[in-house]
């Protein structure tokens, strides 16, 4: 019973796991499934991430060597149910230091993968994914790096021939990388930086075909490792409005120019992680449609209208989540063989 409240909890709002309880002739509150989802989801937290777990993540490793273990980084935000005292907190602060909830929710993903491959015509046909598994969090980035650490070592980080770390440059994600996985190779988010390339276009050009014909450009360049070439292009593009300022704080904010300023300052900084030509020729994927995608599961249960979740249930509604999401059947392991497994078998 434990086990169906919590699933229900995961996938849907806990007052709609009433009625089809119901409809079996369980009895229950939506309160109880409530309760009893952030109770299961509290020991998935101690089991997967305590530290004795931590300590032993690596002796879980499959026993056949990954092609490609890929690890993936993300975020999405959450609210959070502020008390009075918060709110007025809130009300004191400047607008725009007001977060009125919200929270960050550091997401990764792990992947065992094939590597992707260039057809006879040319095409690149990117990584087919075998399995995933995911890990979710509100706590600081130093507490999540060392959890996605520990579920690469399950899905076989020391053993895979190929390991490849995917994200974009932001939530302390860079630092994270550099102390978590020291030595392994990451990419930026390929559709990330061409998001950035898109709102530089958008301040050449209104919407319309010559926006379009600009965002193609820039993203063509980015994509065929022309990065010199585009950063000469956007720096003119940039001075057109305004020289590039010794700070980016000198420049009004959603003024053209910051817009223009802060990408190309992102891309110089991180281009060492945009050879896209590259990471396709060694098969890798360049896009963190994994990670992305998981933010989306996390956020369709967590981001209703109205919802507003307490720390400790946000937590342990995300460690659930991630560990029924996870492919490797480890949550239907952890629960006894289901009954109808027993009427199957006698009859």
């Amino acid at each position: 019973m434990r086990q169906a409240l919590s699933e229900l909890g995961s996938d849907a709002e806990f007052r709609d796991g009433v009625a089809p309880l119901r409809t079996l002739g369980v009895q229950t509150s939506f309160k109880t499934i409530e309760r009893v989802s952030e109770a299961v989801g509290g020991e998935v937290l101690a089991e997967r991430h305590g530290g004795e777990a931590l300590a032993h993540s690596a002796d879980e490793h499959p026993s056949q060597p990954a092609e490609l273990l890929v690890v993936q980084g993300d975020a999405v935000k959450i609210r959070y149910r502020l008390s009075e005292t918060e709110k007025t907190e809130q009300e004191r602060l400047p607008e725009e230091e007001r977060d009125r909830g919200w929270h960050e929710c550091k997401v990764g993903v792990v992947a065992r993968c094939l590597p992707g491959y260039f057809k006879r015509n040319g095409e690149y046909e990117d990584p087919q994914t075998l399995t995933q598994s995911y890990v979710g969090t509100f706590d600081d980035i130093k507490l999540f790096g060392p959890r996605l650490h520990a579920e690469a070592e399950r899905r076989g980080f020391q053993h895979a021939k190929k390991v490849w770390g995917l994200s974009d440059a932001g939530h302390g994600l860079p630092g994270m990388w550099a102390e978590q996985f020291p030595g392994l190779e990451w990419g930026i988010d390929f559709t990330h930086a061409a998001q950035r390339l898109a709102e530089c276009a958008a301040q050449v050009h209104p919407p319309g075909p010559l926006y379009h014909k600009l965002r193609h450009r820039w993203k063509d360049l980015l994509y065929d490792g022309k990065r010199d070439k585009l950063l000469r292009e956007l720096c003119a593009a940039a001075e057109k409005h305004t020289p590039r300022p010794a700070e980016l704080t000198d420049l009004p904010s959603g003024s053209p120019g910051r817009i223009f300023w802060t990408n190309i300052n992102y891309m110089e900084e991180y281009q060492e992680h945009m050879d896209y030509p590259r990471y396709r020729a060694a098969g890798l994927p360049i896009g963190s449609g994994h990670a992305e995608a998981a933010c989306k599961r996390i956020g369709v249960r967590m981001k209703a209208a109205n919802k507003r979740w307490t720390p400790n249930g946000a937590e342990a509604m995300v460690t659930l989540i991630c560990e029924r999401a996870s492919e490797d059947d480890r949550w239907n392991r952890r629960w006894p063989p289901p009954v109808y497994d027993d009427f199957v078998q006698s009859n």
